[in-house]
Formats: C-alpha cells, sequence, structure tokens
C-alpha cells in the first residue's frame, strides 16, 4: 500500500531571496508505536541580489510527525521524498513536500459487532457456532459430563425452563427462514420456540435456541 502526505513549510531568512541557486531537502525519520517522527533537512545556496557574486548558504531542521492507524504495520513502512517545489516572496521560502508512505496492512480478522451481550450468548461462552448448521450443546466428552450438565441446570433455573427439557441447539436465522420452517426443520413445536426465545419478531442473523423437550403422552 501507498499513502501519499503533503507538508507545507515556510521558511523565513534573515535577508532577502532575489534567487535560489541550489536547493536540497532530504528527510530521516523513526517509527514509533503509533506515530512518524522525522526531520526534514533544507539546505542550498542563494544570491540576495541579482549583483550579487556571493552565494549564501543555509541549513534549516523542520521536525514533522505522522500519526499511524493501528491497521499499519509499524515495521514494514518506508517513507520517501516523491517530490518537492517552492516559491520565494521576498525573505520567506515557500515549500510544498510529498512524503510517499509505503506499507503493509495488519491482517485483523473480522468480528460480530453487537451493541451488548445478551444472556444467551454470554451463556454460550466458549460454544462454537456454525453459521450453516445448528450447534448441538449436546454431551460427546464423558469427562466434561458433570460440568455440561451444571450449564443445563443453571438455564433451566434462568430461563424458568420445564423440568423435561433435555437438550437444545442455536440456529441463527436464514433469510429465507420462518419459525414455522424452522420448527419443521427441527420437528419442535413453534410453541416450544416462542416461548423460550421471548421474541415477536425475528431478522436476519438473529440467534434462536431451539428446545428439545420431552413431552408426556
Amino acid at each position: 500500500m501507498k499513502e501519499t502526505i503533503e507538508f507545507k513549510k515556510d521558511i523565513i531568512f534573515k535577508t532577502t531571496i532575489q534567487e535560489m541557486t541550489e536547493l536540497d531537502v532530504t528527510h530521516e525519520y523513526k517509527v514509533l508505536d503509533d506515530v512518524i517522527e522525522g526531520e526534514f533537512h533544507i539546505s542550498g545556496e542563494y544570491k540576495m541580489t541579482e549583483a550579487s557574486v556571493k552565494h549564501e548558504e543555509f541549513l534549516y531542521n523542520i521536525p514533522f510527525a505522522i500519526a499511524l492507524s493501528e491497521r499499519i504495520k509499524k515495521e514494514s513502512v518506508n517513507l520517501v521524498m516523491d517530490d518537492y517545489t517552492y516559491e520565494i516572496d521576498k525573505d520567506i521560502l515557500h515549500l510544498k513536500m510529498k512524503l510517499g508512505m509505503h506499507y503493509e496492512e495488519v491482517e485483523i480478522e473480522s468480528e460480530t459487532k453487537e451493541e451488548e451481550i445478551n444472556s444467551i450468548d454470554e451463556m454460550l461462552d466458549g460454544v462454537e457456532v456454525d453459521e450453516e448448521e445448528s450447534v448441538d450443546i449436546d454431551q460427546e466428552n464423558s469427562g466434561e459430563k458433570e460440568e455440561v450438565k451444571e450449564q443445563i441446570e443453571e438455564f433451566s433455573k434462568k430461563f424458568n425452563m420445564p423440568d423435561n427439557y433435555i437438550t437444545y441447539k442455536i440456529h441463527i436465522m436464514k433469510s429465507d427462514e420462518t419459525i414455522d420452517s424452522i420448527a419443521m426443520k427441527y420437528n419442535v413445536r413453534i410453541d416450544d420456540i416462542k416461548e423460550y426465545n421471548k421474541e415477536e419478531v425475528y431478522s436476519i442473523g438473529d440467534k434462536i435456541v431451539i428446545p428439545y423437550f420431552k413431552h408426556e403422552e
């Protein structure tokens, strides 16, 4: 990646500048955690009047700073001088400098942004949810049986679930789905889904808990 950064600097000389006979602009810099700190070195020679035989030398060091965003990989930054121009106004040298900042971007994993974490998300901490398939919270590892049992009991108390609760799945609502079609897909009653989720309207991407109950004959 490359960004062009422009700086404008005015240098006031002690005498009038009639003609700039030599001008050199260089820079040096160091990359810190969130900023680049550096200096422009402006040097050269000029004539004070048209009749001047002697050329006056000058050297100015001008600091600069560039803020860095988190997406920039700091160790990849390379700052080069792309171009510079100048104008003279009596005793003032107006400089325009363009630095080219070359860098690589940090790879950031996409995250699901939510305004708040609901109770179900908190309770499902550590459970992987697949957007294409529902997640079974069934016991597969006997060593974790007691822990899962305690989680289920805590869920039951928290959401006033009936005693005949067995297990549940987490389903993510898709664009072509309705509560009716979801109930049919998992072979559960619509009333059970509505009672457990306590929602009136569902949107695409909503997490829906699918409860499985043991119904009395």
